[in-house]
């Protein structure tokens, strides 16, 4: 009995720390004149995962991308260096597990806070009146946790984000499209 009391624990709760490559859809309005085409960057992030069971899991996560805005209006290009910063939470599901590997599905919500940085009107560092906006996105993805200590294991995942593409307060730069980053990503878990 006590060996199978044993073989039923699981670690409650678990940290990880990545960094995900980060490449972004580009949209374009429906009347086809205004062109959104983020550009790739990195990300840095952390996550704390509560598990409910062998099974099931909560996890919060928070996030920071720094990358460039680029809409094409022709003959005007508008750039706006951004940060974005993430704050979400998702259910995740552990279908099954090896004495090394977990692999595991999640999905949920968050807010994406697009912060602007410089801007620039056909290349040239020009200012234009440009503000803060948070939207909410649609997170997703699966992954897998390779567990080479009892406390210690790597994470392996990708991770989507959808979005509404930012305009930041300014009407000539909506496409009114959804935005899409896909980040595959790797990162250090630590379980307790």
């Amino acid at each position: 009995m006590a060996s199978l009391a044993v073989s039923q624990e699981v670690e409650r709760f678990n940290i990880s720390i990545g960094a995900a490559a980060v490449s972004s859809k580009s949209s374009t309005s429906s009347n086809g004149t205004l062109t959104l085409k983020p550009t790739n960057s990195a990300e840095e992030f952390g996550s704390v995962r509560w598990r409910l069971n062998h099974w099931h899991g909560l996890e919060l996560n928070i996030g920071h991308i720094m990358n460039s805005q680029e809409y094409t209006d022709a003959p005007n290009s508008f750039r706006v260096s951004t940060g974005i910063t993430e704050f979400s939470g998702d259910y995740v599901l552990t279908p099954m597990h090896t004495a090394h590997w977990e692999p595991f599905l999640f999905a949920g919500a968050g807010a994406l806070r697009f912060s602007p940085g410089t801007t620039f009107i056909n290349g040239l560092q020009a200012s234009f009146p440009v503000k803060q906006q948070t939207g909410l996105a649609f997170l997703y993805g699966a992954g897998t946790d390779y567990n080479f200590w009892k406390f210690l294991g790597v994470r392996l995942q990708y991770r989507g984000l959808i979005y509404k593409a930012p305009n930041f307060g300014q009407a000539g730069l909506s496409t009114h499209a959804k935005g899409h980053l896909a980040e595959p990503a790797i990162g250090l878990v630590i379980k307790f």
